[in-house]
């Protein structure tokens, strides 16, 4: 028979067998941790291959620096050609073709109809020669005079010059000439450059006259 002392004895030592039995069985690793094992291993080689790679590097060749190549003396340069000034025209001197002409004298005059101040064709293609040989000369002043032949009466004719006159300035203004290098004066009737009594001398007393002023 056993008593209560063995039965628990008996207990107590089936308890103790079976915690060595499962202590004694061995544990199995888990996949994952021996892959992490894996990669640190794997980690240090690379740490320990790029700290040797950084400090085994050969020196660099020190860089040779060639000289420079000799500057070439320049070649003479060749002075530029002198510049031919415009031969100078006597001081003083004004022509028309080969006529000189100088204060006073009269140029280019221009024919009117009878009681008229309107210029004609004629009239016209002179004043145009004279506005291009007043550009030719600068420094010309003239004096524009009007002229009437002798009828009508003084007052009237001394009316009919000066209209005349404003109307050949008008159109040599018109040409490009300034008004500035002109004056007008009107004679009627008072200096004919014929003293006939004719139409013939009457066509040469209706006129304008340039007289030089400035040269």
């Amino acid at each position: 028979m056993y008593s209560d002392s063995d039965t628990v004895l008996e207990s107590t030592n089936y308890k103790f067998n079976n915690k060595v039995e499962l202590n004694a069985t061995p544990k199995k690793e888990s996949p994952m941790k021996a892959t992490k094992v894996v990669l640190a291993l794997a980690l240090t080689a690379s740490l320990l291959f790029a700290f040797t790679s950084c400090t085994c590097k050969p020196e660099l060749e020190e860089e040779k620096i060639g000289q420079p190549a000799a500057m070439t003396t320049p070649s003479a340069i060749t002075p530029a050609p002198a510049i031919i000034k415009p031969a100078v025209v006597a001081s003083g001197v004004v022509t028309i073709g080969d006529r000189v002409v100088d204060i006073g004298d009269r140029v280019f005059p221009v024919y009117f109809d009878y009681d008229k101040a309107e210029l004609r064709s004629d009239t016209r293609e002179t004043l145009g020669k004279l506005a291009q040989w007043l550009k030719v000369n600068p420094a010309i002043g003239l004096r524009i005079d009007g002229h009437c032949d002798e009828r009508g009466s003084n007052e009237y004719n001394l009316a009919l010059g000066e209209t005349r006159a404003a109307s050949a300035q008008k159109y040599l203004v018109y040409l490009g000439i300034s008004p500035d290098r002109f004056e007008i004066l009107s004679y009627g009737e008072e200096k004919p450059s014929c003293s006939d009594s004719n139409e013939s001398c009457w066509s040469q007393n209706r006129r304008v006259d340039f007289t030089i002023t400035a040269k």
